[in-house]
């Protein structure tokens, strides 16, 4: 019964989301429209990236009658969205916010203008001329690792006492940033009254279907120096693994929970219940490949000494910042759990997915 009634109140809902072209939330529009929902995409260059995403659509035969396309940039004030537009956008009574600068040795003040300002910015002009009702936004899954944050130096009990710099500096300015937005987000959705919910997402892979992926996700790019012969050794040790998640069971658990009443002001990890070792993980890739797959182990701490050489790291194509997603402890899917026996929502098969992210990644790139 409490089922059905959560998906009467998901059919009432106009969306707006930011980031559209973007991995997920091209594939989040993809699943709005399949389920009935009317959706604005917030896109940066309209007039190139409609074309883009409307072909993108199509291939995947999705329905585009309930979609409009809305030019709008989160890191200029209003959203440089006209009164005009924000009238038409006005009904929006649910907002995706999936937009983040995604690059390693980015600067602090690179990272922190989309994912931190632009993304409170956002929240602030469609609360301000919207209907908002629900604000979903999409986090990472090592905002769940407590022991982390706190060798981080992030102050828990009062978010507004770290000292944010010092963050920066010893985790890189994307994950920081996205730890800064985690919370700045729910303290701007609380003064807001806004009903919010953060979305913790693993590390994203293509689907079972077609397995297509952006070349600059983590996933991709170890696919890459797989298949070019660069990744002579693991870096990590035999029990360090990568959490991942599909990015179609990512995006359907997102709309479900966008209306799930359970999970108002609520955060939940998304992860797949079934992962890999990292040696299983290129094993599988150099397999479906047809390459050697690497099986000596390198040290995480040797790795991080020898990539304070700037010139060895773009050498190796690594950065330090990417080993802190490289994992020992188990994730607690206790909320996706039960989140999944509610909507009686099952992930798909990951290994399948896999297989195919690397038969996407082999054809599509140069060796």
């Amino acid at each position: 019964m409490e089922t059905q009634h959560l998906s009467a109140q998901q059919d009432k809902q106009v969306a707006m989301v930011a980031g559209a072209t973007g991995f997920i939330g091209r594939y989040l529009i993809a699943e709005l429209l399949r389920q009935g929902h009317q959706v604005f995409a917030l896109l940066r260059q309209k007039d190139e990236q409609k074309a883009i995403l409307t072909d993108w659509l199509h291939q995947h035969q999705v329905p585009l009658d309930q979609l409009t396309f809305s030019q709008g940039d989160v890191t200029q004030p209003n959203l440089a969205i006209s009164e005009q537009d924000w009238e038409k956008l006005s009904t929006v009574n649910t907002l995706y916010n999936s937009s983040a600068l995604f690059a390693w040795n980015l600067s602090s003040q690179q990272a922190r203008a989309v994912n931190v300002e632009g993304a409170l910015n956002l929240l602030n002009c469609v609360h301000q001329h919207c209907a908002l009702k629900r604000a979903l936004h999409v986090s990472g899954y090592m905002l769940t690792i407590t022991s982390h944050l706190q060798q981080a130096g992030i102050c828990l009990e009062q978010p507004d006492r770290t000292e944010w710099q010092s963050v920066y500096q010893h985790l890189g300015a994307y994950e920081a940033s996205k730890i800064e937005a985690h919370f700045a987000w729910i303290q701007q959705a609380q003064q807001l009254s806004v009903d919010w919910t953060i979305i913790h997402p693993a590390t994203v892979v293509g689907d079972d279907v077609s397995g297509e992926i952006p070349i600059n996700q983590p996933i991709a790019q170890m696919i890459d120096l797989l298949k070019r012969g660069k990744m002579s050794a693991i870096p990590a040790t035999a029990q360090h693994y990568l959490p991942l998640v599909r990015v179609d069971d990512l995006c359907r658990i997102m709309v479900n929970a966008s209306v799930d009443r359970a999970l108002s002001n609520q955060a939940m990890l998304v992860v797949s219940e079934n992962n890999l070792a990292l040696h299983q993980l290129t094993r599988l890739i150099a397999e479906q490949l047809q390459v050697r797959a690497p099986t000596r182990h390198v040290p995480i701490g040797m790795l991080r000494f020898i990539l304070r050489w700037q010139w060895l790291a773009k050498k190796l194509e690594m950065s330090s910042e990417m080993l802190n997603f490289l994992r020992t402890e188990q994730l607690d899917r206790t909320v996706l759990a039960q989140f999944q026996q509610r909507w009686q929502i099952s992930t798909g098969n990951l290994e399948a997915a896999i297989r195919k992210t690397t038969d996407w990644m082999n054809q599509n790139t140069d060796s």
